[in-house]
């Protein structure tokens, strides 16, 4: 090799180990940029407990299922995205069954573990009993499901609904339901067993068929079955002799199914209006055939015209299919779960806390955020939270076709 070329190499070599060097340098030298207040919060907050009581077992079941995973959903959504303010979220589940009993003692052990709220319970029954323990011990409580009215009325201001009572619901469904199949006269049976319908079926229904100029065929002949029973002949043969136009039914989705169809067997094949409780994904398979011309007021329906909606959707039912792979659609009371966490959520985050905070300020921030919550964009559309502590939403009013909730045209 010439004496040129070996110069022309060396001076080749040199530049590249400068440039390396350099690079280097510039790395080694220059400041380490500090981490954000957000990146030192993920290492070192605690994470933020949120309770969470839900029939896994019992007479809601089914509820129960659908409602636990649009939780995790919401819950492994507010994690992947960073949690609240450095903190991760942690979901503390208890099952309640469906019982009384079992609710209270749940709901005084979340509130020892420190949970900032307590998401549920579904049964009007358990948020009779849970509501007052809540205000005592001053824990935010928003139940997802219960549709009594004047429960939260009664327990301000630490107990909220992010639900619409029966008698929200039947004020805009039962007129759109009359005219579309042109009845007057109605028959009203209910569960007596179970808080809410019973509510429904002695106090709402009829005030509501009376309201709007309509006949209750059994005003002075009341018809009541019990949660759990199977046997409805006896109540179905007592309302063929009544010759209603229409029946208006108070009952679970379970007791539900059965009654629809006695009535469809013994030929009594009038439209019939439910109230919340018929309202599950499971029903339509429960009822087959018998379920066509029900009907029943709701803020949400499976294809309902919204981003927000259909890309839940697109989460939920792939597990849900696993569960239950003849209803894996989510019903209304599983939506709502997941909007209760995503408001939560976003309350906290708002207000720039997180789990290193006191819990009483979390307790607070979560309860006087519920109380002013207004034109929330939630899963289903707006959401606001009436002076009673209840949710106020857009009503639909939906029949079952081809095994789904669909709007009644």
């Amino acid at each position: 090799m010439s004496f040129g070329k070996k110069v022309v190499r060396l001076a080749a070599i040199a530049s590249l180990v400068i440039s390396v060097l350099s690079a280097c340098g510039s790395a080694d030298t220059k400041p380490a940029s500090a981490p954000s207040a957000n990146q030192e919060k993920t290492a070192t907050a605690k994470p933020i407990k949120i309770g969470f009581l839900v029939p896994k077992t019992g007479k809601g079941k089914d509820y129960g299922e659908k409602e636990e995973i649009a939780t995790k959903i919401a819950v492994d959504e507010i994690n992947a995205a960073g949690g609240i303010n450095g903190s991760k979220l942690e979901l503390v589940t208890e099952d309640t069954a469906g019982d009384n009993k079992q609710a209270v003692l749940l709901t005084r052990k979340l509130e020892k573990e420190n949970v900032v709220a307590i998401s549920g319970p579904h049964f009007s029954g358990e948020a009779e009993v849970t509501f007052p323990i809540a205000n005592e011990l001053k824990i935010p409580i928003i139940s997802y499901a219960s549709a009594k009215p004047g429960i939260s009325a009664a327990n301000r201001p630490w107990a909220f609904r992010n639900s619409m009572t029966d008698d929200k619901l039947l004020s805009t469904a039962l007129p759109v339901f009359a005219k579309h199949y042109n009845v007057k006269k109605f028959a009203v049976i209910y569960d007596e067993k179970d808080a809410v319908s019973k509510s429904a079926g002695v106090d709402v229904l009829p005030v509501a068929i009376e309201k709007n100029g309509f006949e209750w065929v059994n005003k002075s002949n009341p018809l009541a079955i019990k949660t759990g029973d199977t046997d409805y002949s006896a109540i179905v043969t007592k309302v063929k002799g009544m010759k209603p136009e229409a029946i208006a039914v108070s009952v679970l989705y379970q007791e539900g199914a059965g009654l629809v169809k006695e009535l469809r067997r013994q030929g009594v094949n009038v439209p019939i209006i439910g109230t919340v409780g018929i309202y599950a994904s499971a029903f339509p398979k429960l009822a087959g055939e018998a379920a066509k011309d029900i009907v029943v007021g709701t803020y949400w329906y499976p294809e309902i015209d919204r981003a927000q909606a259909q890309e839940f959707l697109k989460k939920f039912e792939p597990e849900a299919v696993k569960l239950t792979p003849d209803a894996s659609k989510p019903d209304p009371y599983a939506v709502n779960a997941y909007d209760n966490i995503q408001i939560i959520a976003k309350q906290l985050k708002d207000a720039g806390l997180n789990g290193d905070s006191d819990v009483k300020k979390l307790r607070e921030t979560v309860r006087s955020g519920w109380e002013k919550l207004k034109d929330y964009e939630g899963t289903q559309g707006k959401m606001t939270i009436d002076a009673e502590g209840d949710g106020v939403k857009e009503v639909h009013t939906v029949t079952i076709k081809d095994g789904n909730y669909a709007p009644l045209k």
